[in-house]
């Protein structure tokens, strides 16, 4: 028996390659004559794509307030640009990667209220629900990682302090536009850590407690649209590197909209506070977190009573497989899921988090901080001792 579930919003999308060169155009034909574009700063450098959008947009009349984000941005730095637009603004384009959506989702929510996001932000702000009118939000991602053009929620962040989200529907995104020609000039570092951050949602919106059966046909679409898609990229030819490059956009939209309906699990709850507390890329904490979690979930399915368990173990083997597992028992075919998903990290994240500041003797503020949020959906509920392990591990 299907239990009930809820599939959100989705925002209108678009995918193929060389899109953008139509993104200025489409917006001069939706009517705005003044927009808000949040980029990040190096597509704002002299002949990068900002800089080239700006100069499109007023060539159609429209004007443009344009704003850099760099890194993960603060409830602070969201004020103080929504204090800085046009009191006209019509709409907000965000073009960049996860950050700068992030902060463009959270701006278009806000511009018509003036008000500060720490009224709305979860967990450390007043939590109060967004009300009233907010801008279309047009998001444009140029990388293939995080996956918020299309979920609800900005995640906003002050560096040892927290990591939380300003959540609303009211701030899903209208139009999504997804040109994968973007990745072709993605450092490959930042794509490989963004693109694990996919994979990591993927997986673990397909054996969260919440997942449904669209969630997990749209999670395993994506799972399939990943696999061999590094490789590809460091051995295939000119046609595959760009098939390569469409599958890891498309598959990290989808990671956005499986997140959005059926949560997370402990990697994210892990990798929230992780990023609060220590400058460490959000992809790359994934990365090194995945295995030594899916093994410690898998642990505690094979001992657990609890009547899910062999449905989510069957989850797990099922991915096995998917990525080349030939094994007859299912114990063996979950021994190369976690065989793998260690290869994946050694190959593309290959920096462990002591590389970021972490070490075995400062751990307590990340375990103390992440049971909220992502970590509810985990299979099954993690023992401290087990987080510490799997923390230990990728360390």
């Amino acid at each position: 028996m299907i239990a009930d579930f809820q599939i959100a919003n989705l925002p209108k999308i678009r995918f193929g390659w060389g899109l953008r060169d139509q993104f200025a155009a489409a917006i001069a034909e939706q009517g705005f004559q003044s927009v808000v574009l949040i980029s990040g700063r190096f597509l704002t450098r002299p002949g990068e794509y900002a800089d080239d959008l700006i100069r499109q947009l007023q060539a159609e009349n429209i004007r443009v307030s344009a704003f850099t984000v760099s890194g993960e941005p603060s409830p602070e730095l969201v004020d103080e640009i929504v204090q800085a637009c046009p009191s006209n603004a019509q709409a907000v384009l965000g073009v960049g990667g996860g950050s700068v959506l992030d902060a463009a989702k959270a701006v278009a929510g806000l511009i018509p209220s003036r008000t500060s996001v720490m009224n709305y932000l979860e967990g450390v702000g007043q939590g109060l629900p967004l009300e009233g009118d907010t801008l279309p939000f047009i998001a444009m991602p140029t990388t293939a990682g995080t996956g918020s053009e299309t979920t609800k929620n900005a995640v906003l962040s002050r560096l040892g302090e927290f990591k939380k989200s300003f959540r609303s529907e009211k701030l899903l995104a209208r139009d999504v536009w997804l040109d994968p020609s973007f990745l072709a000039t993605c450092p490959k570092h930042l794509l490989y850590t963004t693109g694990l951050d996919a994979f990591t949602q993927l997986l673990e919106s397909y054996t969260t407690l919440k997942a449904n059966p669209i969630t997990d046909a749209l999670a395993w679409q994506g799972m399939t649209l990943f696999k061999g898609a590094f490789e590809a990229l460091e051995t295939g030819s000119e046609t595959e590197r760009q098939t390569a490059y469409g599958n890891l956009m498309l598959a990290a939209s989808l990671s956005g909209i499986t997140l959005a309906n059926a949560g997370l699990g402990a990697v994210h709850g892990l990798a929230g506070p992780t990023g609060a507390f220590f400058e460490a890329p959000h992809g790359a904490v994934c990365a090194r977190l995945l295995a030594p979690i899916t093994q410690a979930n898998i642990e505690a399915l094979q001992a657990s009573n609890e009547p899910h368990a062999p449905a989510v173990l069957a989850k797990y083997a099922a991915i096995a497989i998917l990525y080349g597992s030939s094994a007859d028992s299912q114990p063996e075919q979950l021994q190369d899921l976690i065989d793998n998903l260690n290869r994946l990290a050694a190959t593309y994240s290959p920096d462990g988090l002591s590389h970021y500041g972490l070490t075995k003797d400062n751990l307590d503020p990340i375990l103390q901080n992440c049971r909220s949020g992502s970590m509810l959906g985990n299979p099954l509920t993690l023992s401290d001792q087990a987080l510490k392990e799997a923390l230990n591990t990728a360390l």
